[in-house]
């Protein structure tokens, strides 16, 4: 079995929490619920650089720079562990190779600073995936505390992000959004970290029309590990997260499920604490749904989207 997470925050937390270098090592591991060395290998992560709705123009650039650069930093100084992966293809190599495949990803898109020649920044730090917004309002869009939809600069973004290779990610967005993203988009887009609302009535959690409509694009959505998202419960157990599974499979999500966990974004369950812990739900979901559907969930379904994405582009470019 191996591992592909659609979305954590662990560099934003440790870049913010003490610019800690890498000599370290120890203070760093014990601060973050994903650890480099404690991961192990076989392992696809998107990293997130997180900026929150009060970061915008030069502040959010700055912040962006500052993540990055302290990204590279931490791929260099871990070569032997980890990996930047430009491709699907390199995805699967590194991991398939028992390392870390790290995928860079953005949350939040007044990254742009509200200049759409930006996305080329994006493109040229090999940034995968952009997530719109974060709970509140940007340049682009607005979360899930508001209900605007996106903005016109939002609307003209979309096809220079496809056409640069990146995926747009919804998870955060409200519903006004959704559906003016959908009526635009020409590629398929994902929710890395959001659950069923149906099973824990959330606004951050997607409604059954917007995962049918997911499925219907062939999207991606990556289960989330929030306890607010789960249930009710204060640290729900694997029954209560397996629920929202078990509602997506029967809206027919077999083949968009994939884990988003948003490690080191926000707590979660003391059984999936630290992020090593995301062995054992792989082997849970074994015992509950089989081998087959829970390796598509824990890595396959991801790959093939990543694969579906890249070729859709190379389509258009040759078109």
């Amino acid at each position: 079995m191996f591992l592909l997470d659609l979305h954590c925050d662990t560099i934003t937390r440790l870049y913010r929490g003490e610019h800690l270098q890498s000599g370290d090592n120890q203070l760093r591991e014990n601060q973050a619920h994903l650890s480099l060395k404690r991961m192990g290998g076989g392992w696809g992560q998107c990293f997130a650089i997180f900026l929150p709705d009060e970061y915008c123009g030069q502040r959010a650039i700055e912040e962006f720079e500052t993540c990055y650069a302290y990204f590279q930093h931490q791929i260099a100084e871990n070569q032997d562990l980890v990996q930047q992966v430009r491709t699907a293809e390199e995805m699967e190599s590194v991991i398939k190779a028992e390392k870390i495949a790290a995928v860079l990803t953005v949350e939040g898109g007044s990254v742009l600073a509200g200049d759409l020649s930006r996305v080329q920044t994006l493109v040229d730090a090999v940034v995968k995936i952009l997530t719109f917004t974060w709970n509140g309002r940007n340049e682009l869009a607005s979360g899930t505390l508001t209900d605007e939809g996106l903005t016109p600069l939002g609307r003209a973004v979309i096809p220079l992000l496809e056409q640069g290779g990146i995926i747009i990610d919804v998870s955060h967005l409200n519903e006004t959004g959704f559906w003016e993203l959908d009526q635009i988009a020409g590629k398929p887009f994902i929710a890395s970290h959001s659950n069923a609302r149906s099973v824990c009535d959330h606004p951050r959690n997607l409604t059954d029309q917007q995962f049918k409509r997911l499925v219907q694009r062939g999207g991606l959505v990556g289960i989330n590990f929030c306890p607010q998202f789960i249930s009710s419960l204060e640290n729900p157990n694997f029954d209560a997260l397996a629920a929202h599974i078990q509602h997506f499979l029967e809206l027919g999500g077999e083949d968009i499920l994939a884990l988003g966990s948003d490690y080191d974004g926000t707590d979660v369950p003391e059984w999936l604490n630290p992020g090593e812990k995301l062995w054992n739900f792989s082997e849970l979901l074994e015992k509950r749904f089989g081998k087959e559907l829970a390796e598509k969930i824990c890595w396959r379904n991801a790959l093939d989207f990543f694969y579906r994405y890249e070729a859709q582009g190379e389509a258009t470019s040759q078109s």
